[in-house]
C-alpha cells in the first residue's frame, strides 16, 4: 500500500477514534452523541445559538436538531425563546437545570481535555488546527468540484 493511502487511513482512524472517545462519554450519561454536542456547544457559546446555526455551523441535519431539541426540552435542559424581530426564528437557551447538568457533564469534559490538550504545546495545537481546517478545506473543494458538476 502507498505511502498516501497508509496516511489516510490512519488519519481517519484517529478522526473515529475521536469520535468514539467522545461517544464513549455521552454513553456514559446517557445521551446521544446530538444530545451531547448540543449541549457542549450551548453550554461554552457567549451568545443563544438557534437551530438554523446547529445546522449550518455543525453540520447537523434539521430532523437530528429538533429531535434533540424535542428531547432535551422534555428533560427540562432548554427552553426555546423566540428572537426578538423575527418571525419564527428560536433561540436555543439552557435552563438552570440544563447549566447544573452541563456543568457536570461538559465540565467534566473541559478537564478530561484540558488535560490531555495540555500535554502538547500551544504551537502543536496551532499548527494542528491549521492543518485540520487546511484538509478540510481542500477535502470540500475536492468534493464539490467533482458531484456539483455530476449533479448539473
Amino acid at each position: 500500500m502507498d505511502t498516501l493511502k497508509k496516511q489516510i487511513m490512519e488519519i481517519n482512524q484517529l478522526c473515529n477514534e475521536s469520535d468514539g472517545l467522545y461517544h464513549d462519554i455521552a454513553q456514559s450519561y446517557g445521551l446521544s452523541d446530538s444530545i451531547y454536542w448540543i449541549l457542549y456547544i450551548l453550554y461554552y457559546n457567549d451568545c443563544p445559538v438557534s437551530q438554523t446555526e446547529l445546522c449550518s455551523n455543525w453540520y447537523y441535519s434539521k430532523q437530528t436538531v429538533n429531535s434533540s431539541i424535542s428531547a432535551m426540552t422534555k428533560k427540562g435542559w432548554i427552553m426555546l425563546e423566540t428572537v426578538p424581530k423575527t418571525r419564527n426564528r428560536k433561540s436555543i437557551v439552557l435552563t438552570e437545570a440544563g447549566r447544573i447538568f452541563c456543568a457536570k457533564v461538559i465540565g467534566e469534559t473541559y478537564e478530561v481535555e484540558k488535560a490531555a490538550f495540555s500535554r502538547i504545546t500551544e504551537e502543536e495545537r496551532e499548527l494542528f488546527l491549521l492543518l485540520f481546517r487546511k484538509t478540510n478545506k481542500y477535502m470540500r473543494e475536492e468534493y464539490e468540484k467533482r458531484y456539483s458538476s455530476s449533479q448539473e
